[in-house]
Formats: structure tokens, sequence, C-alpha cells
């Protein structure tokens, strides 16, 4: 028990120090301190158990490699150390998502080959031009929010984590997550609205200048 609550009262700071300096033991108390929490972390964002173990033994991997990098008087160690949990799970969960979605492509591309026999050939170039135009519009709107609520939009809507793994790789609480979210997609809403009204007028005005135009569409 002794020996426990003298461990207990090491800083961090005093720990890497000693772990830069070759103390194998110094490593061994951070892993022991911060093991469950960086466990939690990964699980929450990659929601597979055996990943996730595995993505925690390479997070501590990586913070021991890294460790002489940390500064103390920019962020405390177990912050510095979460925001490295967060994006390399974020990464293997990466990996995975593509991983799964390969598997699956085949049946997926059978499908869209047979949804693209069925498109009428004089009308499939107007679709393609008005699907790119869309997303194009989509990506200036994305890009058009403010930073945190541009990567929490695409951290959510492109790459699919969940609500609890978004707050745990920003640091944030599920509410503050929620409303960020929130705004981000209001606004995302609000500037397609915006911006196809605004298509709508300059196609009017075109064919209002060219006739011929209308006729053409």
């Amino acid at each position: 028990m002794a020996s426990t609550s003298i461990a207990t009262l090491v800083s961090d700071e005093d720990l890497v120090r000693r772990c830069c300096m070759g103390e194998p033991d110094a490593f061994s108390e951070l892993y022991g301190r911060y093991r469950r929490r960086v466990l939690s972390t990964a699980s929450r964002i990659i929601r597979n158990p055996e990943d996730a173990q595995d993505a925690t033994q390479e997070i501590f991997l990586k913070m021991y490699r890294s460790i002489s990098k940390w500064d103390p008087q920019r962020s405390q160690l177990s912050t510095w150390l979460y925001r490295m949990a967060a994006n390399h799970a974020i990464d293997c969960w990466r990996v995975r998502h593509r991983r799964v979605k390969s598997e699956m492509a085949g049946d997926a591309g059978r499908t869209v080959t047979n949804q693209l026999q069925d498109v009428d050939p004089q009308h499939a170039p107007q679709q393609v031009l008005e699907n790119k135009e869309l997303a194009g519009s989509v990506r200036r709107c994305i890009d058009a929010l403010p930073q945190l609520q541009r990567r929490l939009f695409v951290l959510r809507h492109f790459h699919g984590l969940s609500l609890a793994g978004i707050a745990a790789a920003e640091h944030r609480s599920l509410g503050t997550v929620k409303g960020l979210l929130f705004r981000a997609t209001r606004s995302v809403r609000r500037r397609l609205a915006s911006s196809g009204r605004q298509q709508q007028d300059a196609q009017a005005s075109t064919a209002r200048r060219h006739p011929h135009f209308s006729e053409m569409t």
C-alpha cells in the first residue's frame, strides 16, 4: 500500500523526465496510470473490442517514441496523450471502415451497374452534371463553416463517427458536440437553399436573354 501511495504522488512530468533518461519503470507507471482511459477512448471511437485493444498498444508505442516532444508548458500529459489516442483511433476506424466497404464493393458495384443500365442515355450527361454541381455546392457550404464545426460535420457525415466517438476525439461533452453539429447542419442547409435560389435566378435570367437555351434544356 505504501509503495502505491508513493507512486501516485509522482507527477507526470517527473515520470516523463525519468522515462527520457531511460528508466523503464517510469514508462510502466505511465502505462498503468493511463491505460484504462486510453482504451476507453479507443473503444468509443473504433467500436470493436479487439481493434481497440490493438490500437491501445499502438498508441502507447507512439507515446514512448515521441514522449520527449511533450511540452508541459503547452498542455497536460493527459491532454496530449488523449489527443494522440483519439487521432490514432480515428485512423484505425477509417482503415477498418474502408476494409468493410471494400468487402461490400462487389455487391455495391453490381448494384450501381444495374442502375446505370436503366438510365436514359440522353439524360445521363445532364444527371452527372447536376450531381457534380450539387457536390460542388455542398463542398463550398462545408468549407464556409467555422473550423471546429467543419471538422465535426465531416467526422459525423463523411466518416460516420458516432456522437460519442466525436466527443471522445475532440475532448468535448456530448451536449457540446450535438449543439455544434446542429448549428453546422443548419448553416449548410441554409447555404444550400440560398445557392439553389441563386442558381434558379441565374437560369431564369439566361433563359430570358437566350430563349433558345431553354428549348435545349
